[in-house]
C-alpha cells in the first residue's frame, strides 16, 4: 500500500498540470454551452437539459481523459523508465485505473454542480424561471444510466489506451463504430429469424422489438428478467474488458 501510494503521488505531481489543463478545458466548454442556453432561453435551464449536458459531458470527456491515460506507453523515451519503474504491473494499472476511473468521475460531478449551481441562480436572479438544480437521486433513472454507459466505454478506452500507440481515442472510437455497425447488422436477421421472417419486425439491440402492420403497431420490451440479465452481461464485459488491458499492459514492451 505505502508503495502504492507513492506511485499515486508520483503520478499526480508529474502530471497534475495537464490535468488541471484539462479540467480547465471542460469545465469552459460546459459553462460556456450551459451559459448559451440560459441566455437563449432568456434564464431558463431545465432539469431535462441539465441532464443532457452531464450526461455527453461525462461519457464524452470521460472516453478523451481515460485514451491519454497511457499516452507514454506509446513513445519509446517515455516508455522504457514507465515500464522499468520498480512497482509491480498491478499497481501500476491501478494508478491509471482509479485516476480515470473513482477521481475522474468525482471531480467532474463536483465541477458540473459548481457550474450548474452558479447558472441556475443566475437564471432564477434575472428572468422569472424558476429552474430547479438536477437532483442526483437513486431515483433518477437518466443518471444511473449515464454512469452504467460510462463505466462501458471506460473500460473500452482503458484498453485501447493501452492496446493502441498512437491516436489512441481516434482508433478506439472507430474500432467501436465498426463492432456497433456489425452488432446491428447481426442483429436484424436474428431478430426476423425469432419471429419466423415476419415482415415488419424491426429490433434495436438491448433495446426492444418494434412490430409494424399496415394498420398496427407494437413494442415489445424486455421484462425485469431479462433487463437484470443485460445488466449482468454489462458488468462482466466490462470487467473482462478491465482484465484483459491489465494483461495487455503486462505483457507491454519497448
Amino acid at each position: 500500500m505505502q508503495r502504492f501510494l507513492r506511485l499515486l503521488s508520483k503520478q499526480t505531481k508529474e502530471n497534475y498540470k495537464t490535468y488541471l489543463m484539462s479540467l480547465a478545458v471542460m469545465a469552459g466548454i460546459l459553462s460556456l454551452l450551459m451559459g448559451l442556453v440560459v441566455y437563449a432561453d432568456r434564464g431558463g435551464l431545465e432539469v431535462r437539459v441539465q441532464s443532457a449536458f452531464f450526461i455527453n459531458f461525462l461519457v464524452f470527456s470521460g472516453a478523451i481523459f481515460t485514451s491519454m491515460i497511457f499516452t507514454e506507453l506509446g513513445d519509446k523515451k517515455k516508455a522504457i523508465p514507465v515500464l522499468t519503474l520498480p512497482v509491480s504491473n498491478l499497481e501500476r494499472f491501478l494508478v491509471s485505473w482509479v485516476y480515470s476511473f473513482v477521481i475522474f468521475q468525482v471531480v467532474f460531478v463536483i465541477s458540473f454542480y459548481v457550474i450548474d449551481f452558479i447558472l441556475v441562480g443566475i437564471g432564477n436572479a434575472s428572468s422569472l424561471h424558476k429552474n430547479s438544480l438536477l437532483g442526483f437521486t437513486y431515483e433518477n433513472t437518466e443518471l444511473k444510466m449515464a454512469f452504467i454507459v460510462f463505466t462501458m466505454i471506460h473500460a473500452i478506452t482503458f484498453l485501447g489506451s493501452i492496446y493502441f500507440e498512437r491516436l489512441h481515442f481516434i482508433k478506439t472510437a472507430f474500432a467501436l463504430f465498426i463492432f456497433l455497425i456489425a452488432l446491428v447488422l447481426i442483429n436484424q436477421p436474428f431478430t426476423r429469424l425469432l419471429f419466423d421472417n415476419m415482415d415488419g419486425v424491426k429490433g434495436v439491440p438491448f433495446v426492444g422489438v418494434n412490430i409494424q402492420s399496415k394498420t398496427n403497431a407494437f413494442m415489445i420490451n424486455a421484462d425485469d428478467g431479462a433487463n437484470m440479465v443485460t445488466s449482468l452481461m454489462v458488468i462482466a464485459v466490462t470487467f473482462l474488458l478491465w482484465t484483459a488491458a491489465f494483461f495487455k499492459l503486462k505483457e507491454k514492451q519497448v
